[in-house]
């Protein structure tokens, strides 16, 4: 995925040109996600980049495990988690009692290293 920030002028340019390609038939396998930096601000605050960084470095690991690691209460870990869901960014499932978070990977793939 490549997650771009351009600024509120860029950004109706760049949907009609996704739109009019895509009306064209020029589809791009390429996951773009465009954020002005308003949105960038609010999707990667600090501690979802250190969240982020902590499922890159361990995989498959569970929600009461990066709140353990990061200090936090499981419900705000898990808040953020959605969010960073909804986005496209990590994938939760559920096994058993334990929700387990995973960097979603693409072909490009993504680093928070």
């Amino acid at each position: 995925m490549k997650i771009r920030i351009i600024c509120e002028k860029e950004i109706d340019t760049e949907i009609n040109e996704i739109l009019g390609n895509a009306e064209k038939g020029i589809i791009k396998d390429d996951d773009k996600l465009l954020l002005t930096p308003h949105q960038a601000a609010g999707l990667f605050t600090p501690r979802r980049l250190e969240m982020l960084h902590h499922i890159a470095k361990n995989p498959h690991i569970n929600v009461s495990e990066i709140a353990e690691i990061l200090h936090r209460d499981w419900k705000s870990v898990l808040r953020d988690l959605k969010y960073l869901e909804g986005f496209g960014l990590v994938e939760l499932v559920k096994e058993g009692r334990h929700r387990m978070v995973d960097i979603v990977s693409t072909e490009q793939g993504m680093a928070f290293t």
